[in-house]
Parts: C-alpha cells; structure tokens; sequence
C-alpha cells in the first residue's frame, strides 16, 4: 500500500513539473514572439535612456502673420517671449512675418515694395529710435555689418526674407527696441540712389 502510495505521488510531482514547463515554454515563446512583432523597444518619449544625450529642441513656438510675432524663439522649454512688429510706412511697401532672434539679435522680415520698379543695388538696414538725421536721410553707415546687401535687389511686387542686424550680439530680457527699417537703392544701375523709409518695427524681449 505505501509503495503505491509513494508511485502516486511520485506521477504527480512529474505531472505538476511537467505542467510548469509547459507554461515557461509557452511564455517565452509568446514573448519572443511579440518583441519580434514589435520591434526595438526604445525609451519612452522625453525620457531619456542610459547613456543617450539629451537633444533640445530648436522648434519655434507662436505665429507670425500680418505683421505681427509672438512666440519663443529660444531653446524650448524657454520662459522668454518676444512680440515683434512691422508696419508698412505707406501703401508703396508692404512687410510681414517679422521674426526676431534675441539669441542673435538678427531681426527677419518678409518686405516688397510696389513702386512700379525694379530695385537695384540694395542695402536694408535697421535705424533705431532717435538716430541723427541728414537732410532726411538716417545719418549712419549703409554698408555691413551695420546693414545687409539684399542680393539680386528688390524687384516690383516680389517678396524677400531679408535677415536685418539689429545688434552685434544677444539682447537681453526686458528690452525694448523701436526704430524703422529703410532701404538704399537704385531704380537704374549706376544712377543716383534714393532712400525709402519701408516700415516701423517693435520688438519686446520678455517673460
């Protein structure tokens, strides 16, 4: 009687063994199964995984429309937020998108001017508020870095992104800049140039 015994339990100690076999087996095939389905498994968004080097993003937050930005222009996360403006000076000259880089102090705009003529020889430059005038004319120097050669000119009712210097370096948080943007130009070449007054420009660096 207890050698029957002990035959039983002996069955079922193989038969239970057996069983958990059967089921680690089973899971991992189904688990190869999947991560082979599945592909790579790479860190979770934002989470960066052992020895990866975390990448900022360069992306612009905000619009720029009619005339009128605000948005980040830094590294994003950034607290720092700028409103930039321009405003045609008449209905001859048209701006929009303007775009300022605090990081750089490079001021973009889209400019046009319908004059009825192609612009030749053009140099835009930004004239802060309360510079020296002469005989109407921004007294100042017209040539880079101060101001910016726009290749190929400006010709009648065409757009051009023109990236205008507006300081040498960063600007601060807090600052405020006003003043205009005028462009030098000839409608011939080698005749006299003329000066056009295009558009106001504001821009806020804040937080």
């Amino acid at each position: 009687m207890s050698e029957k015994r002990e035959k039983f339990y002996t069955v079922s100690a193989r038969l239970v063994f057996s069983s958990i076999m059967v089921i680690v087996v089973v899971a991992i095939v189904l688990g190869a199964s999947a991560a082979i389905n599945r592909g790579p498994i790479f860190p979770l968004l934002g989470v960066i995984g052992i020895g990866e080097t975390p990448v900022l993003s360069t992306t612009t937050i905000g619009t720029s429309v009619n005339g009128t930005y605000t948005g980040n222009t830094g590294l994003i996360p950034s607290s720092v937020v700028v409103d930039a403006t321009c405003a045609p000076t008449n209905t001859t000259f048209h701006c929009e998108y303007p775009y300022f880089n605090y990081s750089t102090g490079i001021f973009t705009v889209a400019l046009s001017q319908s004059s009825g003529y192609n612009w030749t020889g053009v140099t835009v430059i930004f004239i802060p508020a309360n510079t020296v005038y002469s005989h109407g004319v921004p007294y100042v120097s017209w040539s880079p870095p101060e101001a910016v050669n726009v290749t190929g000119g400006l010709l009648n009712d065409t757009t051009k992104y023109i990236n205008v210097p507006i300081s040498s370096g960063p600007v601060a948080v807090g600052t405020n800049i006003t003043g205009t943007i005028w462009a030098k130009y000839q409608v011939t070449v080698g005749t006299t140039s003329h000066y056009a007054n295009m558009t106001s420009a504001i821009i806020v660096v804040k937080r």
